[in-house]
């Protein structure tokens, strides 16, 4: 641990007395021991990581909430071993040229030893590479919240919207991760469906600074705007929430636990489950949306635009379902549109048009409760002609 001027320290913990920290709190530090790492966080939200070098196990850094109680640009170090004697600010000082004192003897500040960073080789303070002491220096204050913890299992989401996770080495002996440990933290996350047991196992065996990529979330696009809920990205396979795509409120859609997959009408998809949130692939997004994706790398988007559907030139609001392949409208709507007369049975679900000769029955597929009518048997039954621009992703209907 390294000694620092007791002068000082009373002076600031004086300051502190008359300027209490809730008034100066700015940022929020969080040190995490056996990840080596310092998070800088603003209003809850992570700014940025650095690497730091942390207390040997003979001298740990102490765990606690802290804050920081003093700021020095050019320290001196005292020599712990040798009262008396001190190194000037300068090449020579371990401290290097920032110094951020947070309890008693504890700091965090440079080094002039560059490669010890990542590792526990320190008499208990907490070493940052020069550049990144002075970068952290500039952007906290007196007050600002300094939390030292001893997580083993880190959940991270980086700024390329991947979920990573890392398992760290026990460097202290504080204690043992075990695959339940690793759960409860996926969990805390709700990314536990989407981690193996052979993926943690393997991680449990191979403790280290690895951090390995889960999933990658992406933003989804309807109807020309960004939705509030985003895609996973799992082995380079894309899935979409299939709820924000057919609509929170469908009771026809039930998620089939033991099968994994999802039963909308009578199409039957595979999915996967993450936080009670149901996912289908973007390869089976045909089955219940009439559109292709167009993923835009760039913006890291995927976009659904639902296409439109024209009478006679003319814009009519009908929604557009994908059935077993076939594009398929509300046929009662249809029938509203066109102004033709029919009749519709709920219970027995048959569809008559009472303005064709022997009262027409028309061939339906329930979707949601709603009957619905293949594009291909919209010409025989309503004596529209139909054209389906899949480029376009737009129908038109041409009635006289």
């Amino acid at each position: 641990m390294l000694l620092r001027v007791c002068f000082w320290i009373n002076v600031f913990w004086l300051f502190l007395f008359c300027f209490p920290i809730s008034v100066l709190a700015g940022p929020s530090i969080i040190v995490n021991l056996p990840s080596r790492t310092i998070e800088l966080f603003t209003d809850n939200k992570l700014i940025k990581e650095f690497p730091v070098a942390i207390g040997k196990p003979a001298t740990p850094t102490p765990l606690g909430e802290y804050s920081i109680i003093l700021k020095e640009v050019n320290p001196t170090w005292y020599i712990p071993e040798q009262p008396g004697n001190f190194i000037p600010s300068g090449p020579d000082n371990p401290l290097g040229y920032r110094w951020m004192g947070i309890w008693k003897n504890y700091g965090i500040h440079g080094t002039n030893a560059p490669s010890s960073i990542s590792n526990a080789v320190s008499n208990g303070c907490i070493r940052m590479y020069e550049e990144d002491a002075e970068e952290l220096f500039d952007l906290v204050s007196y007050g600002t919240p300094v939390k030292i913890t001893y997580e083993q299992v880190k959940v991270r989401n980086d700024a390329n919207g991947q979920i990573l996770l890392s398992v760290y080495p026990d460097i202290y002996g504080y204690g043992s991760v075990t695959l339940q440990g690793i759960r409860k933290k996926l969990n805390e996350y709700h990314i536990n469906e989407l981690v193996s047991d052979e993926l943690v196992q393997k991680m449990l065996a191979e403790a280290s600074d690895q951090q390995v990529p889960i999933a990658k979330r992406f933003k989804i696009q309807m109807a020309g705007k960004l939705i509030n809920e985003r895609g996973l990205d799992l082995q380079n396979v894309r899935y979409v929430p299939i709820n924000a795509i057919v609509g929170r409120n469908n009771t026809q859609m039930l998620w089939n636990e033991k099968n994994k997959t999802v039963n909308y009408g009578t199409v039957t998809i595979p999915g996967i489950i993450v936080d009670k949130t149901v996912y289908i692939s973007t390869d089976n997004l045909a089955a219940v949306f009439a559109s292709k994706p167009v993923w835009k790398a760039d913006t890291n988007t995927l976009i659904l635009e639902s296409q439109g559907v024209y009478v006679n030139e003319k814009p009519v609001s009908l929604e557009i379902k994908n059935l077993q392949g076939m594009v398929a409208v509300p046929v009662l709507q249809l029938a509203e549109v066109l102004g033709r007369k029919i009749s519709w049975n709920q219970a027995s679900q048959i569809l008559k048009i009472t303005d064709k000769p022997k009262n027409a029955i028309v061939p339906v597929t329930m979707v949601g409760g709603i009957p619905y009518i293949k594009i291909t048997n919209i010409n025989e039954y309503f004596d529209a002609y139909v054209y389906w621009n899949e480029q376009a992703n737009t129908i038109e209907l041409t009635y006289p």
